[in-house]
């Protein structure tokens, strides 16, 4: 065979193998392209989907910003992925009802939400003002006093507006009962002077009415309403503890012990460090951390419980549920945590069935 001819027949096996490469190519180009265009597809598919909640917390304290946590992780659980299907933007109005209203009217006008939690009594009540004639759903979490704050006329109904929730406080009625079986040995003879230290922030006022007026049918104790001003502003913590020390200074000769109302001062680890170091006793607060600090007693639902609740009722909300039609109610399971080097130097005896219900959270 001439060269030539090896050449033009080589060719033509060269050019057909070229050609044969370029249309794979091309293939698998188009299916790239196709591939794309799908994904983008799906992208955008999944952002119409993708569902906006603005978290407003009251201030910063660990027990709501755990409370977000749980709801965030409760919230994953249920299939609501962040980055995929689910975006979060959490405010903090450290403590301000001004800063709260603010904030949240601030990003109601920048993009509208999917849903609203707020977490706390002062978050929730500046929210409520905001959005109780919006059909944006209003979720809450630790109010301690949602019938006394109007958000609904009675625990264990619905509004009927866009505002639904847990309430994490145990009835007054139910904690004097506990305390009067933990301090029996001490009020046998007479009865024992408690103080309730209370600010005029919104929760702790309506403890202390409510139990003020409980007072009345309660023989073994005696309740003293130690009452002082709050102070909005994480900056302000110092000025507000110095306002709570100043009322028990002045008033240290009219109660035994003191019962630290729910709100901001029930959460402060350094009046509870003054107060121990004064030797004045507490007797109850809302919370465990008071309870390993030296507190005699609490009986409260912790912030994995209230978060975990918190999204089970946006989950309700977002398959469709209306959320006027869903009970404000309490949770399922509360905490009972006792101290009993506090009891043993008040000089009572803790009985037994309160032990057994403390189970786990008994602290020396």
């Amino acid at each position: 065979m001439p060269f030539f001819a090896r050449i033009t027949i080589g060719s033509q096996q060269f050019i057909k193998l070229v050609v044969a490469i370029y249309i794979l190519l091309a293939s698998i180009l188009g299916l790239s392209v196709i591939s794309q265009a799908k994904a983008q597809e799906q992208n955008l598919a999944k952002t119409g989907d993708t569902k906006r909640v603005v978290v407003i917390e009251t201030m910063a304290l660990p027990v709501l910003q755990d409370a977000t946590k749980w709801f965030r992780k409760g919230m994953a659980e249920l299939g609501y992925v962040e980055g995929q299907n689910i975006e979060y933007v959490v405010l903090n109005a450290q403590g301000d009802p001004e800063t709260s209203y603010n904030l949240l009217s601030t990003e109601l006008k920048n993009q509208k939400p999917d849903m609203v939690v707020s977490v706390a009594t002062l978050a929730t009540r500046e929210s409520y003002k905001i959005m109780r004639d919006q059909e944006t759903p209003l979720v809450f979490m630790l109010v301690s006093y949602p019938e006394k704050e109007g958000f609904v006329s009675a625990i264990g109904e619905a509004s009927g507006t866009n505002i639904t929730g847990k309430t994490h406080i145990v009835p007054p009625a139910a904690k004097i009962e506990v305390i009067k079986q933990a301090l029996k040995p001490l009020t046998e003879k007479k009865p024992m002077r408690i103080g309730i230290l209370n600010s005029t922030y919104p929760s702790a006022l309506s403890e202390a009415a409510q139990i003020m007026e409980i007072d009345k049918t309660v023989e073994e104790l005696n309740f003293i309403d130690l009452n002082f001003q709050y102070i909005p502003g994480q900056e302000n913590r110092e000025k507000l503890r110095n306002n709570a020390l100043e009322v028990i200074e002045k008033n240290r000769s009219k109660f035994d012990a003191l019962w630290l109302a729910t709100g901001p001062m029930g959460n402060d680890v350094k009046i509870l460090k003054i107060l121990k170091e004064q030797k004045i006793p507490v007797i109850f607060a809302n919370n465990i951390e008071a309870v390993r600090s030296g507190v005699l007693l609490s009986m409260i639902s912790n912030s994995e419980v209230n978060g975990i609740a918190a999204a089970e009722i946006a989950d309700q909300i977002f398959k469709g549920k209306n959320a006027g039609e869903i009970p404000i109610t309490r949770p399922k399971s509360y905490l009972v945590s006792i101290n009993i080097t506090t009891a043993t130097e008040l000089g009572t005896v803790i009985p037994s069935s309160l032990l057994k219900l403390a189970g786990k959270n008994i602290y020396r």
